[in-house]
């Protein structure tokens, strides 16, 4: 036998009661607030979103940047993660302004992200654009002008205020909420 059940043995025999040592207590569980569940918004997710302010290739460059505003609620489980209203940003990728002999303009442009209060939610999507080409203009300058009917240019491309563009978001978006009640 070993020590300790010797000793247990002997003190059970002379009617005492062994004493043994109290399990380790372990720390509460506090039962305090729960950690906020978090809302993930999906790659993929379309967002509308408004152009606010004409952009055209006859007055935009490439690199120029244009605020947009989102059309409609973006809401999941009934809680609004991008409300309307929300600013966008908008870039025009590349610009080509009309040319003589009736060429119209060309206009392509890339969405960059959703601004949340100071957080970027990146989306993607890209628009382009071509205005409507001159070639009857051109004829009819011809016939009517002669040779100088071939300086009549096409239209310019352009987004228009008011347009929808659909984005859409580049990754997940995860967003913090407060624990179900």
């Amino acid at each position: 036998m070993t020590a300790s059940l010797l000793l247990a043995a002997t003190l059970v025999a002379a009617g005492l009661q062994p004493t043994v040592p109290p399990p380790a207590e372990t720390a509460p569980v506090q039962a305090g607030a729960a950690a906020p569940a978090a809302l993930v918004l999906p790659k993929g997710t379309m967002i509308r979103l408004m152009v606010l302010n004409e952009v055209n290739s006859r007055d935009h460059k490439a690199g120029h940047r244009f605020v947009l505003r989102v059309d409609e609620d973006v809401a999941d489980n009934g809680r609004t993660l991008i409300p309307t209203g929300a600013k966008a940003w908008g870039e025009v990728v590349s610009a080509e302004g009309t040319g003589s002999v009736g060429k119209s303009g060309r206009l392509n442009a890339r969405l960059l992200w959703v601004d949340l209060g100071g957080r970027r939610i990146p989306v993607t999507g890209e628009r382009s654009s071509s205005g409507s080409g001159g070639t009857g203009t051109v004829v009819a300058g011809v016939v009517g002008l002669g040779v100088l009917g071939l300086l009549m240019k096409g239209n310019n491309a352009s987004l228009k205020a008011g347009e929808i563009l659909n984005g859409y978001t580049a990754a997940d978006e995860a967003f913090e909420t407060a624990a179900p009640q």
